[in-house]
């Protein structure tokens, strides 16, 4: 309760210094705000960090995009006076809502816009862990460990049917009415394809070994695998033929449009990390430099290793995740144009995903 009084205080008197809570009509919907004990701006973004396995050391953070300011508190626990849980997988915004996979704790978690929860689902046992989540039709759909693709009411979180995909299903996208999910491990080699409409059986596409991830976006999918010797690279899916195709080698990605953004980040030692960055473009099938100027060395090169990309849909803007793995990440503030802009902290360990709100 004292941390919780003191975030407010702090985030008050920004509120004189700065402006960071906006002015609000009698007509706005303020619902996001309800049962928050730390009152956030209208303008939002939320960073989910994964932390250290069996540490219980994930972390929800609020991160004010106007002032590209964090806080180091944990806005989660802030608002609901308990911890996150052990290794946050992923998170994902719909209709205002937040929606967060915690894998080890086995908990879906719904959050208003304020990040004060709403609903929690922990019934797993049966599904296993949960991995990746991804929204449709006010419905949710998570891949689970023991081999399910799970949809779940998103109101309600109530659970409401499973599909037997393949073994270790991780990232999972909608497009055209079906889902892909990529299942995961050296001896598998299987994206598995549901029609959503009907969610009684998956269909299973022969592919590379070991996918792990998935995206898509402007009818272009991306599939991202380790080879033999555990090295990422990322490639191009063809729906008409169910084939794969190799762009190049990556060990993060980011779809937007026709562009494809990429990271690779090597080691000969996984201590000390070179980091180069490139384009894929669907339309032209031309890789290029991600062109960026006066970037930290430590984006280059160092003992950190990209985690994650996302990008602001109100600015355009990239925010780049770094991590050791073992201390707080930073994320590196990159305009639409290639230009860094400023360094923040991540409010944890190792960021796996950014949501914007407005």
């Amino acid at each position: 309760m004292k941390t919780n009084k003191l975030f407010l205080s702090v985030l008050c008197g920004l509120t004189l210094s700065f402006g960071l809570f906006s002015c609000s009509d009698d007509s706005e919907d303020l619902s996001w705000k309800d049962g928050a004990k730390v009152e956030l701006p209208r303008y939002r973004a939320f960073v989910l960090t994964e932390g250290t396995f069996n540490h219980n050391n994930s972390h929800l953070s609020f991160l004010d995009p106007a002032q590209d300011t964090i806080y180091s508190h944990d806005i989660y626990e802030a608002q609901n006076g308990i911890k996150l849980g052990d290794t946050a997988n992923d998170m994902i915004e719909a209709d205002g809502d937040i929606y967060i996979i915690v894998n080890v704790s086995k908990v879906l978690l719904r959050l208003n816009g304020s990040g004060v929860e709403l609903a929690r689902y922990t019934g797993f046992e049966t599904l296993g862990e949960p991995r990746n989540i991804v929204e449709e039709d006010g419905k949710l759909y998570v891949t689970c460990y023991g081999g399910y693709v799970a949809r779940f009411d998103a109101k309600t979180l109530k659970l409401e049917k499973s599909v037997k995909v393949g073994d270790n299903p991780e990232q999972i996208i909608e497009h055209n009415d079906k889902l892909y999910c990529v299942n995961s491990g050296m001896t598998s080699n299987t994206m598995s394809v549901i029609d959503i409409n009907s969610f009684d059986k998956a269909e299973s596409v022969e592919i590379m070994n070991n996918p792990f991830g998935i995206q898509e976006d402007n009818g272009h999918i991306y599939i991202m695998a380790y080879d033999a010797s555990y090295k990422r690279y990322v490639s191009l899916y063809d729906e008409r033929t169910k084939t794969c195709t190799k762009i190049a080698d990556a060990s993060n990605m980011y779809a937007d449009g026709d562009n494809l953004y990429m990271a690779n980040s090597t080691s000969p030692d996984y201590v000390n990390y070179q980091t180069t960055y490139s384009v894929y473009n669907a339309r032209t099938g031309q890789t290029t430099e991600w062109k960026m100027s006066n970037l930290p060395a430590v984006m280059t090169q160092g003992t950190n290793t990209v985690y994650m990309i996302e990008r602001n849909p109100y600015d355009n803007s990239f925010y780049i995740g770094l991590t050791n793995y073992f201390e707080n990440s930073t994320l590196y503030h990159i305009s639409a144009d290639g230009k860094y802009i400023s360094s923040v902290q991540a409010g944890g360990i190792s960021p796996n995903s950014m949501i914007f709100i407005r």
